[in-house]
């Protein structure tokens, strides 16, 4: 039996708005516990947390536990949605994450997203231009859910006219990764997005066999041409590849972008020290995904039986390491709860860590900062118009689930 066991339940809109009161007792009190409603382990400190992510009796396979829980009809109904999320680079361990990723890593590199840096520019004052003569907005409507999807989509070659389309398979399909709502409600969610992703996967496996016959400069054709050793990705991998990078960075990076804008508007004064000072964009974001993080956590499985924090973890045993709670940790960070817009160094674990450490990070960063900087830079007296937040429902992710702001219109300048 566990030595330390709670009842939290982490939906609750007040610690969705604000976690890290909680986080903060927990870390002190019960840095390791079993909770009851989610039925696995939570581990809330720094240290602990990057200890975990790197041992290798920590699993990342666990769709198998998403399941299990179900009926046997609905697994069975559900095996092509179980099949893709259970080859997700991000979902292996070891050799096959490890084969994965090598194949796939060039085609992720810093160089390729610094080149594209003036598509990303182009696509965010293309949103801006949009709002720009209206005076008011919804940073999360109008620009922030937008954004990265057309990156993205550009990224990989996705046809203009086809983007709004893989706005609404993304949105479906990012609901599955949460665990808010009743059973029942997990399992509508859940065929909505195994409806999305076989969608999403028709359609891609249209375009893969075009870009065979007519190779582009796009992602999509790096990652058909990826090679390492004489191997290469199959359909079925470039296929499950792509639906992760459209779900997974989408959204991520969405909610960067709206954590950000927030957090610089309820700080005037690192805001203005931002729009004097545009270089402090690249510690700006990453003070953000300290701060208010938009993944609050991520989930491994127990390997075998283990001994960790005075708690005995089984073999099979859920564990969920509280990124959110890591990023605020008092013994890793000097004055944890300030916003500090060029804190340095700033060891944050927003992007996981260990060999699960997300691979996608140079696009995250480059769209988000070319979002925020362009939108401060272009919208002059941004105010927020309430300052109550609505939160997105959900324990993994945080962000703003709508963000009214108001500002100077363009027509009205100079």
């Amino acid at each position: 039996m566990p030595t330390t066991t709670l009842s939290i339940d982490f939906t609750d809109r007040e610690i969705q708005a604000h976690p890290y009161p909680l986080y903060k007792r927990l870390r002190a009190e019960a840095p390791v516990f079993f909770n009851e409603p989610t039925r696995s382990w939570m581990v809330s400190r720094h240290e602990d947390i990057v200890t975990l992510l790197n041992d290798p009796r920590m699993s990342s396979a666990r769709t198998e536990a998403t399941f299990a829980v179900l009926p046997d009809d609905v697994k069975q109904e559900l095996a092509p949605l179980r099949h893709i999320l259970g080859s997700r680079m991000l979902l292996t361990d070891p050799p096959d994450h490890t084969r994965l990723k090598n194949l796939v890593m060039k085609a992720f590199s810093a160089r390729t997203t610094e080149t594209r840096r003036q598509r990303i520019q182009a696509f965010a004052d293309g949103f801006i231009d949009q709002v720009a003569e209206r005076g008011e907005m919804d940073v999360m409507a109008d620009y922030a859910v937008h954004l990265p999807r057309w990156v993205i989509g550009d990224l990989l070659g996705v046809p203009t006219q086809d983007q709004a389309q893989f706005v609404e398979w993304a949105h479906d399909q990012v609901l599955v990764y949460d665990r808010a709502g009743t059973a029942n409600d997990r399992v509508n969610v859940m065929r909505q997005g195994q409806k999305a992703m076989l969608e999403m996967k028709a359609y891609l496996e249209e375009v893969i066999e075009e870009r065979r016959r007519d190779p582009r400069e796009d992602l999509l054709t790096q990652l058909i041409q990826a090679e390492e050793q004489g191997d290469s990705l199959s359909n079925d991998e470039l296929i499950i590849m792509v639906v992760a990078l459209l779900v997974g960075g989408n959204n991520s990076t969405a909610h960067l972008i709206g954590d950000a804008v927030l957090t610089l508007l309820r700080h005037p004064d690192a805001l203005a020290r931002l729009k004097a000072d545009p270089t402090l964009i690249r510690p700006a974001v990453e003070e953000v995904m300290r701060y208010e993080s938009p993944v609050q956590t991520t989930s491994r499985v127990v390997k075998e039986r283990m001994e960790f924090g005075g708690c005995t973890f089984e073999k099979g045993d859920n564990l969920n390491v509280l990124l959110g709670s890591g990023n605020r940790d008092e013994a890793q960070f000097e004055e944890p709860d300030t916003f500090i817009i060029d804190r340095h160094p700033n060891r944050h674990l927003t992007f996981s860590h260990g060999p699960h450490y997300c691979l996608g990070t140079s696009v995250a960063r480059a769209t988000a900062q070319t979002a925020i900087l362009t939108l401060i830079q272009r919208l002059d007296d941004l105010q927020l118009v309430s300052d109550t937040v609505e939160w997105i429902p959900g324990f993994a992710f945080h962000s703003p689930k709508t963000l009214p702001v108001t500002f100077r219109p363009t027509s009205a300048l100079g």
